[in-house]
């Protein structure tokens, strides 16, 4: 792999990623006194260093995207994966309203509930674009690189979807913890249960279909809770 390439896949990885940093500063209520530009500096140092995790993992593990490798795109996996998100979508909006008695906090809706226009498209854009890049395409293909050194390859990439999914659960914790005086155990369970599970559905995602498959299913996921939300 020479440095122009790699520095290309880079380049394309951010760039994938890159609207939902931009929507971060006008869609994301901060505490009074933040500047707005205090929401995007993580996340775009993060976005960074996922993108040049998954340049250099995601090829050689044989994982695929359009954009960032010119892999060849599969229009009818595509429509799928994005059909198989919005329904997961909607499927766990309801479970979770129908589940709510069990973890209700104040200050906390359920996903039926408050999907105002901002956040389905902060969810589209940032969910389905630069978590998908952050949490499949950086830091699973560095799991599953690391892990074939000591598993079979089919282990390897269980693992990794699963070990990809739990840490999306938990990045999720700090967003939950800013809107409650305290995290109650249900709701903890709540949150790692519902991301986990979705987590696990976009891991598959990037195996089946690449990057391209796990952003629209991830972005359709959000796009599932807001009609039910309507």
């Amino acid at each position: 792999m020479t440095h122009g390439r790699f520095a290309s896949r880079v380049l394309l990885a951010v760039l994938m990623g890159l609207p939902g940093i931009a929507a971060l500063p006008f869609l994301v209520t901060l505490p009074p006194g933040v500047p707005r530009l205090a929401a995007v500096a993580n996340p775009a140092i993060l976005l960074m260093l996922m993108a040049l995790a998954g340049a250099w993992a995601a090829p050689r593990i044989g994982l695929r995207s359009a954009l960032v490798l010119g892999s060849a795109v599969e229009g009818r996996g595509m429509v799928l994966w994005a059909g198989i998100g919005l329904v997961a979508g909607v499927a766990v909006a309801l479970a979770d309203h129908a589940l709510a008695p069990l973890w209700v906090v104040d200050g906390v809706a359920t996903l039926r509930e408050g999907r105002g226009v901002g956040l389905v498209v902060l969810g589209v854009l940032y969910g389905g674009m630069t978590e998908e890049v952050v949490f499949r395409w950086g830091l699973m293909a560095l799991l599953a690189l690391g892990l074939l050194r000591v598993m079979p390859r089919k282990a390897a990439l269980a693992a990794a979807v699963a070990l990809a999914a739990l840490a999306f659960g938990l990045a999720h914790l700090p967003a939950v913890a800013m809107g409650v005086e305290v995290v109650t155990p249900p709701l903890l369970l709540r949150t790692l249960i519902w991301n986990g599970l979705l987590g696990l559905l976009y891991g598959v995602a990037l195996l089946r279909q690449g990057l391209e498959g796990a952003m629209l299913a991830h972005g359709a996921t959000h796009l599932g809770f807001a009609l039910v939300a309507l």
